[in-house]
This record gives C-alpha cells, structure tokens and sequence, in this order.
C-alpha cells in the first residue's frame, strides 16, 4: 500500500518539474527573440536593409552658370538643316560693347554676322581669335560683321578683358552676354568657343561648338563664302 501512494505524489512532483522547466524554456526563448529584435544588425545586413541615398550628381541641379566653368577644345560643327530662323528677341537684345555703347545684333542687318561666344580663360577661344581677327579683317569690304561676346562679368571682369583686347590687337567689336543671351546663342549646346555665323536674312547658316583650327577655319570660310554669296 505505502509503494502505490507514493507512485502518483512522484508523478505529480516529476510533472511539476516538467512544467517548470518548459515554462522557463519559453520564458527564455521569448527573450532571446526580443533581445534580436532590438539587437543592431550586422553591417552587412544594415546596408541591404537600409535605402541608400541618391548621389549628389542626382539630387543637385548643376549651376546655373556651369557654361562659364566649360571650354570645349575640339571643333564639333553643327549645321541646322534647315537653316534656323534667329528669334527675333535674340536679334532684339540689347548688349554692351566695351566702350559702354549699347548694341544689338538687330543693328547689323544686311550684313552677314561671326557672333563669337568666348572668354578670356578659354584655351580653345584665344586660338581662335586670331583667325576671326583674320575674318573681320578679309571679309569686311563683303559686308561681314565679327562679334565676340565675352560670358565674363562687365564689372568684375571689365579691365581684364579690355586687356586682353588689347594685346590679341582684336580688331572687330567685343561685348557682354548676359546668362539670357548666352543660352539663345548656344541653343543647348554646352562650352565655349561658340561661333554662328548668321546670314542676311538672319538665319543661322553655320554654329561651331569648340574650336580646331584644322577643322573649323575652313568651314568658316566655306559658310561665310556661302553667306557672302547668297541673296
């Protein structure tokens, strides 16, 4: 009789036993989940569970005078067809020579325009200045008008380019483009040297982008012959 009433009190002590170690083993399990929940992840867990942001390339706007910043050293010719009637709020701006004269290009017609975007920083447009002095020089009796258009600053920059004038000898009149009419002559071509040359009956026959003298000479001479010559 004492040997069957023991039997159930140790099942029940053992069940208990059980019970409490399955309870602790939960309890155990619960935190351990919590506690990963909260734990940092590894880097490499970090960096494929966390956007990255865009680079800066694709987030900020270049300037709005990044133009300026460009020189562009080789010639790359690009010949409107059909020939690109210049609006006529381009033609009508009015620019500031170096002597404070106010002009526009709308002054010159009849005549056959070289309109010249540079700066005096440019590499590639002090090599070609010496052939558009040529220009001015050679074509003025066939009614040919050179015009250089600094994108410089008119206050800051106002001595430089007077001398820098003066020592390229430059015999045709030089000006101020402000940002408005820098974009009109470029026509979203980017860099500086610029050239169009544009016929008497204002369309553009011929816009260069860079400058090489190899290339761009003996098209200009080509485009301004064609110019001279048309009706």
């Amino acid at each position: 009789m004492k040997s069957e009433s023991k039997s159930p009190q140790s099942f029940r002590t053992l069940t208990r036993i059980g019970l409490a170690g399955s309870a602790i083993l939960l309890i155990a399990a619960i935190a351990s989940a919590v506690y990963r929940k909260d734990e940092p992840p590894l880097p490499e867990q970090a960096q494929r569970e966390q956007p990255q942001p865009p680079t800066a390339a694709a987030t900020q706007p270049p300037p709005p005078n990044a133009a300026r910043a460009i020189a562009t050293p080789n010639a790359q010719p690009a010949n409107p067809s059909p020939m690109l009637e210049t609006r006529a709020s381009l033609m009508q701006t009015s620019f500031s020579l170096l002597d404070g004269r106010k002009k526009r290009l709308a002054d010159y017609s009849g005549k056959v325009l070289v309109v010249d975007l540079w700066a005096t920083w440019c590499g590639p447009c002090r090599q070609e200045i010496p052939h558009l002095i040529e220009f001015a020089k050679q074509y003025k009796s066939k009614g040919v008008v050179v015009i250089g258009l600094t994108n410089e600053d008119p206050e800051d920059d106002l001595q430089a380019v007077k001398d820098f004038s003066k020592q390229f000898k430059i015999n045709y009149p030089i000006g101020w483009a402000d940002v408005q009419m820098q974009l009109g002559l470029m026509q979203g071509r980017p860099g500086i040297p610029q050239t169009l040359i544009i016929g008497r009956d204002g369309k553009i026959r011929k816009h260069f982008v860079g400058f090489s003298a190899a290339i761009s000479v003996p098209q200009m001479k080509a485009a301004l012959d064609e110019a001279v010559a048309a009706e």
